[in-house]
């Protein structure tokens, strides 16, 4: 007796001879390692506007170990970071700030993490050369 055999049938029965194949395959998988914490550093300036001249405080929060910080802005001059004495992941330093038109300035540390990868970090300093007057009282 023939066997008649269609086309359905014969990708059915493709299918389950792939699949059984595929089910007495034993597959090892690699279990991916935890991907390293990001390193992170912070910068932190004056949020109140400041004044060209004022002395300013500079904070720097960056993993223990890292090295060539840098503190650089158009609305500050060179300023010296020095680690905290009751941290070895923060450094200060006071910066003068520039004679400069009033706005908001972008303040940038660069530096290399403790493994030599690149840090970077922005804050933003308001500079204000006048201070702010209230409008006149209306007479009555």
């Amino acid at each position: 007796m023939r066997t008649v055999r269609t086309l359905p049938a014969i990708a059915l029965a493709s299918t389950l001879a792939l699949a059984g194949a595929a089910t007495t395959t034993t597959a090892f998988a690699a279990t991916p390692a935890p991907a390293p914490a990001a390193v992170r550093a912070s910068l932190r300036v004056p949020s109140s506007p400041v004044k060209p001249g004022d002395a300013v405080s500079v904070t720097v929060t960056a993993p223990a170990g890292s090295r060539n910080l840098t503190v650089s802005s158009s609305a500050l001059r060179p300023l010296t970071l020095r680690p905290a004495q009751d941290s070895n992941a923060t450094w200060t330093g006071t910066a003068t700030v520039a004679t400069v038109k009033d706005g908001g300035y972008a303040v940038t540390l660069t530096a290399s993490g403790p493994d030599g990868a690149p840090l970077q970090a922005r804050a933003r300093l308001t500079v204000q050369t006048t201070a702010a007057t209230s409008a006149p009282t209306p007479r009555s």
